[in-house]
């Protein structure tokens, strides 16, 4: 199993909570962050899609 990408989660100023509870990153976020949110949701569809497919994600 891939660790997720979760350097934007490092510091609670840079994402905010939605009312559906999810995390979202924000738009003040410095650049780092907002790639790492990027790749976090990348990584986080390919597993989910990986899942569905029952294929491996190693």
């Amino acid at each position: 199993m891939r660790k997720l990408d979760n350097f934007w989660l490092s510091n609670e100023s840079w994402y905010h909570w939605t009312e559906s509870g999810a995390r979202v990153i924000n738009d003040d976020a410095p650049l780092e962050a907002q790639e790492s949110y990027k790749r976090y949701l990348e990584q986080a569809k390919a597993a989910e899609d990986s899942v569905k497919s029952g294929r491996s994600m190693d």
